[in-house]
């Protein structure tokens, strides 16, 4: 998974993650890494426009987003 959030982070692309939303929920989303701080990840999620920061074990999977091979 930390291979996709490089890839994203480094190539300023989408990738689709599955993460645990602070509200409780599973979601899967498109989204570009801004920052990897330690256990912190940030995200801007693609839609709705969002920005979300969470500990790196609320990602659950990562992958190319569609149409994306790397």
């Amino acid at each position: 998974m930390e291979r996709f959030l490089r890839y994203s982070l480094e190539h300023d692309r989408a990738i689709r993650v599955i993460l645990m939303h602070p509200d409780g929920k599973i979601r899967q989303v498109n989204a570009v890494v801004e920052a990897m701080e330690g256990d912190q990840v940030r995200l801007y999620i693609i839609r709705p426009p969002q920005r979300l920061t969470l500990p790196i074990r609320d990602l659950l999977s990562a992958a190319y987003a569609a149409g994306d091979e790397g």
